[in-house]
């Protein structure tokens, strides 16, 4: 049984919890711990994780050039769903795994989606923000329940809102570009008539899978609404922001962007909602992702 360590290069680990590195504890296997607090990449992320098999890794960059200065590394574990930061073909071609926790964040991402269509629907910042400046001003807002919601993908995420969303009474239909059709869930056949039908369109597709730019976005009916919890680079925002301001649509949330951290145009829009790339960031997801991965790495060390 080959178990020659695993590193842990996540910037935070087990801060919410004990938890992942009970496991690695009592695995009996040697590890090692990121402790700067901060990501590491490049050189210092190879010093660092320099004669461990398996990385449990976060967003940080996996290139040809990194992966040659690690010629003992056999598997990345990440702790999160996207692995598009490796780079697949030179990791195939060495014989690195690449392993993910596609599951333990899609509660947290559905919920925060379903958040930020209802703050849109009731204009919770703007409300919040009038009445800390002592303006009682009531404004008159809408029910999620009574919108038509067009989901741009239907894998784990999208198959889950779909559900939260019709348990509150809202329509739903979907369009997914790898070909999904959950049961349950009204398809249509083409982007567009998604885009024309949807009141509120809101993206889970995969990254690199769609994108919304101006024509596409032109689509959606007049002051309708759009979501975006998938990945930054789905849509464009300069188009958006232009609709927008032409009060073609009523609002938009998001909370990845293109660039990160995001510092644009529209975080000078009140009809904008923006978080800042934290769908998944709740105490529950974050140690479930965390031993999830953990496990991951000890699972592939010993061969399970």
């Amino acid at each position: 049984m080959n178990t020659d360590g695993i590193y842990v290069t996540l910037s935070t680990f087990s801060k919410e919890s004990p938890q992942p590195e009970d496991l690695l504890k009592q695995s009996g296997i040697r590890y090692g711990v990121n402790p700067t607090g901060k990501r590491i990449v490049g050189d210092e992320l190879v010093e660092r994780s320099r004669g461990y098999q398996v990385l449990v890794a976060g967003v940080e960059e996996y290139t040809t050039e990194i992966m040659d200065q690690l010629p003992g590394l056999k598997a990345i574990s990440r702790c999160g769903v996207g692995t598009e930061a490796i780079d697949h073909e030179a990791a195939l071609e060495r014989g690195i795994a690449i392993l993910n926790t596609p599951q333990e964040p899609v509660q947290a991402v559905a919920e925060l989606t379903l958040s930020l269509m209802f703050a849109l629907m009731r204009e919770l910042p703007r409300l919040d923000m009038l009445t800390r400046e002592k303006q009682w001003k009531r404004i008159t807002g809408h029910l999620l329940s009574e919108q038509r919601v067009g989901l741009i993908g239907l894998g784990r995420i999208g198959q889950t809102v779909a559900k939260m969303l019709q348990g509150i009474g809202a329509e739903v239909i979907g369009y997914d570009p790898a070909g999904f059709a959950p049961a349950g869930v009204e398809m249509v056949s083409s982007l567009s008539e998604l885009l024309e039908k949807s009141q509120i369109v809101s993206i889970h597709a995969a990254p690199g899978s769609v994108y919304l730019d101006k024509a596409l976005l032109q689509q959606i009916p007049k002051g309708s609404w759009v979501v975006n919890t998938s990945r930054g680079g789905m849509l464009d925002e300069a188009a958006l922001l232009e609709l927008l301001d032409a009060d073609e649509l009523s609002g938009a949330a998001l909370d990845v962007f293109s660039e990160e951290p995001y510092r644009g145009a529209l975080c000078d829009s009140d009809k904008v909602v923006l978080t800042p790339h934290q769908a998944t960031l709740t105490v529950e997801t974050r140690v479930a992702m965390e031993s999830k991965a953990v496990q991951n790495a000890i699972d592939y060390l010993k061969g399970v």
